[in-house]
């Protein structure tokens, strides 16, 4: 036999009674936040304190572009507060791809009495960064002979006062080249009768992969002075391969400023010796430019009977 509230539930006149009750212990049940779980409001973090410290890092590059195999300034950092709190302690990084080699911090500058420069390395740590001070670092290093595209470098530094944390990094690209700059020589190839005229023609040439910069070109006699020394006429160069000849012709002292892959420069140095007058002979032409990867072939020496 079934129980009471099984019959009157099931009784036809009281269902839609049932039904209410029911629905008004949902609403309530709703509106006490379902008997569990929350409803409680979420606290807004504390603003960060008036006094602390804020640190702003940049890094600057002296040169878009550099050879490759020179050592030189990469890139000058500045580490600032620009906060209005003190950063006791400042942790301060630098990292670089491994096509940078021999990576130093030097030169540091303080512009604050405050703030004293710190030992310097690739690690550092700043004791006593003042609001407003800025310490100005140089980064030195050597692009590995070779190298031809972009060299990544990166400067971090963080500092924390109780649960005030402050961090600031960038990183920056700067683009490295390589060139193969090299050297040909012909002349006489046999001795040079008394008052007779002679050509030397010397060929510069860039193998790449990229644009050889400021190519410092020599070609002289180098024999010994003498009064029957060999005078040297009117130079002559002709361009191929987008290379552009120099403005000024001169055996020694020529600087071509861009010197293309696979572009050429042929230089012709014609040469007479006085009536009655001969020497034996030595001709040296040479080339020197930064980012030259191999140094094999930027010289070329001949010899006149």
């Amino acid at each position: 036999m079934s129980s009471l509230p099984t019959r009157l539930a099931s009784a036809p006149r009281l269902r839609p009674v049932w039904a209410a009750l029911a629905l008004s212990s949902l609403v309530a049940l709703t509106a006490c936040g379902g008997g569990g779980g929350g409803g409680s409001e979420v606290t807004p973090p504390p603003p960060p304190p008036a006094n602390a410290p804020e640190l702003m890092v940049s890094l600057s590059l002296p040169e878009a572009q550099v050879p490759s195999g020179y050592t030189q300034t990469m890139a000058t950092l500045k580490l600032r507060n620009v906060g209005k709190g003190v950063a006791a302690t400042t942790d301060v990084s630098i990292v670089a791809d491994a096509l940078l080699e021999g990576l130093k911090v030097v030169n540091c500058q303080s512009d604050n009495t405050g703030t004293a420069c710190p030992a310097t390395g690739s690690r550092m740590t700043v004791s006593n960064l003042q609001p407003g001070a800025t310490l100005t670092f140089d980064i030195t290093g050597t692009v590995k002979l070779g190298t031809s595209g972009t060299v990544n470098l990166e400067a971090s530094a963080s500092t924390g006062t109780g649960t005030q944390l402050s961090s600031s990094k960038m990183g920056v690209g700067f683009k490295a080249y390589s060139a193969d700059v090299a050297v040909q020589a012909t002349g006489p190839s046999s001795a040079v009768p008394a008052g007779g005229s002679f050509e030397y023609v010397v060929t510069v040439s860039n193998k790449g992969p990229d644009a050889a910069k400021d190519v410092l070109i020599a070609n002289q006699l180098v024999s010994s002075p003498s009064e029957n020394a060999a005078t040297l006429g009117a130079m002559s160069c002709s361009a191929s391969g987008g290379a552009v000849c120099p403005s000024d012709l001169k055996p020694v002292g020529m600087t071509v400023a861009n010197l293309p892959k696979d572009g050429s420069l042929v230089f012709r140095l014609p040469y007479s010796f006085a009536p009655g007058q001969r020497a034996g002979l030595v001709f040296e032409a040479s080339v020197r430019a930064r980012g030259d990867s191999d140094s094999s072939n930027d010289r070329a020496l001949l010899l006149t009977p």
